[in-house]
């Protein structure tokens, strides 16, 4: 997991002040970094549902190293802006079997441990990206923003070579009925849980993962202070994923996710009034806060109470479904860009952000009667 997000993200700080440097408006940044969103939106569902079927979760892994490998040579090689498009399609294949990471994992652990399991896997995921987006951006100072591509290949190898000795523990071939796979889809806490991630992630793909570079680039970044921005922006996110099922059973799942998104929407309402790289970066750690205190909470509920047997259909829709907001929130934000500027797009991702804090607080409340665990 730590090498596939690695070659997933390495190119991540540099890839839209890339785009620009090819040629690209704002909307076609856009079209560039939602690419990656809209593969999954298509491809996630079939993934989880294909891999309940087969009852494996290991050839996932592979294909999805096979796939980062792939994607990163097209970086490499694109030779304009809309070879980006499709190289980033390609990323979202990759990024669609990401279901078979997760419930692989999650299989490890008691079903009423999930939780806590996702806050591992997002630590995880966390701490690769904080160290191989710091690396990409020192990489793409020294050597050039086309080396992070090379780097990222590189990584997609060693990932395919370190899952060889991964092992799992088949679970029984399910063929599963369109009335089954219809029930698992429309499960309340599934459709409740990727909504909310959903809105979460058309925030963070407008801004840390979208518009945010090309704003410190404004500002005077250099290449590597945009990974230095990254890493400030993914360090608390890692920290806060790895207590945040100890927030939430103390506080409440629905007030810890609240509180998380509303400061993820503060942050984004803040960006346009900052006018110094220090403080932007500032911004993106605490906003990095509130995402540790919302993802892996919202993925280990999703499955919570699916069997196991279902849990890649299940996981499957709410990653299709939050993929909707990663490729929305770049697409519709750089289209506003390029009318209002990029203070349109970060207001936008406010509200959004604040919208979906509501959502959570209500609909995610606990039964009546129910006690907040300890």
């Amino acid at each position: 997991m730590f090498l596939y997000w690695g070659a997933l993200y390495v190119y991540s700080s540099i890839l839209s002040v890339y785009a620009v440097s090819l040629g690209a408006s704002f909307t076609i940044v856009g079209v560039i970094v939602g690419a990656y969103g809209f593969v999954q939106m298509l491809l996630r569902i079939p993934v989880g549902i294909w891999s309940d079927r087969i009852g494996w979760r290991l050839p996932f892994l592979y294909a999805g190293h096979f796939f980062n490998l792939v994607g990163c040579l097209g970086l490499a090689f694109a030779p304009n802006a809309w070879w980006l498009v499709i190289a980033r399609g390609v990323f979202g294949i990759s990024a669609s079997t990401w279901v078979g990471f997760t419930v692989l994992y999650a299989s490890y652990f008691p079903p009423n441990e999930t939780p806590k399991a996702m806050g591992v896997v997002s630590a995880i995921n966390g701490i690769s990206l904080t160290i191989f987006i710091g690396l990409g951006g020192q990489i793409a100072e020294i050597w050039g923003m086309a080396s992070t591509f090379y780097v990222g290949a590189v990584l997609a190898v060693l990932g395919i070579v370190t899952t060889i000795p991964v092992t799992e523990h088949r679970v029984p071939r399910k063929s599963a009925t369109v009335r089954q796979i219809r029930s698992v889809m429309a499960h309340p806490i599934v459709i409740t849980t990727a909504l909310i991630s959903a809105l979460n992630q058309y925030v963070i793909w407008a801004t840390t993962f979208g518009f945010i570079p090309l704003y410190a680039d404004a500002l005077g970044a250099s290449k590597s202070a945009l990974g230095v921005i990254g890493v400030i922006a993914l360090l608390p996110y890692t920290l806060a994923s790895l207590v945040n099922h100890r927030i939430a059973g103390r506080f409440g799942e629905n007030r810890s996710l609240f509180v998380g998104i509303l400061v993820m929407a503060m942050t984004a309402f803040a960006v346009p009034l900052i006018r110094n790289l220090p403080l932007l970066a500032i911004s993106q750690g605490i906003g990095g806060i509130g995402r540790g205190m919302t993802y892996p909470l919202l993925m280990g509920l999703s499955i919570r109470h699916i069997p196991d047997q279902e849990r890649a259909t299940a996981m499957g829709v709410f990653q299709a479904t939050y993929a909707i907001g990663m490729f929305l929130g770049p697409m519709t934000c750089g289209a506003l860009a390029d009318v209002f500027g990029l203070t349109g797009a970060f207001v936008v991702a406010g509200v959004i952000s604040t919208v979906a804090a509501f959502i959570a607080l209500i609909l995610l409340k606990p039964p009546a009667g129910e006690a907040v665990r300890a």
